[in-house]
């Protein structure tokens, strides 16, 4: 990965790791984006990105449990690194994705499950890490574009 140069905007935001908080999460980085003048495409995947992210967060790493989830947006130049960390249990991607849907199952795909693959379509750049302190670490990139 290249090194960044001077960062412009860098936002933290650590949220409660439950559902209603995440519009808060979408708000601050909507308005970040706009003021960098990235396109409604852009805004509207990232806004999308984060959700899905959040959800994932929310759901498999506390399941019932209290916990934060770390928000980080990064503006530099043309574009905009987003991460988001929790220090839950922690998951693998092909948990996540394997539990909400079984291969030609008769029923509906359940809410979520398709988190990673949708995160995947709309970022430039994506990576799934786990810190050795526990948790995961999704972290996101969007470039912008004329």
């Amino acid at each position: 990965m290249e090194a960044m140069g001077a960062v412009e905007n860098v936002v933290t935001l650590d949220i409660p790791a439950k559902p209603e908080y995440v519009a808060v999460g979408r708000l601050a980085l909507a308005a970040l984006l706009r003021e960098a003048a990235f396109s409604d495409d852009a805004v509207a995947d990232m806004k999308l990105a984060l959700t899905e992210a959040c959800s994932n967060s929310i759901r498999h790493a506390f399941g019932e449990a209290n916990g934060q989830v770390h928000l980080t947006f990064t503006l530099d130049g043309e574009r905009l690194v987003l991460g988001v960390r929790d220090e839950g249990v922690g998951f693998a991607e092909e948990e996540v994705e394997a539990a909400a849907f079984t291969p030609g199952s008769t029923t509906n795909l359940p809410e979520g499950g398709m988190g990673f693959s949708i995160i995947r379509a709309v970022v430039d750049e994506f990576t799934l890490e786990h810190p050795v302190a526990g948790g995961t670490q999704l972290t996101m990139t969007k470039l912008k574009r004329a």
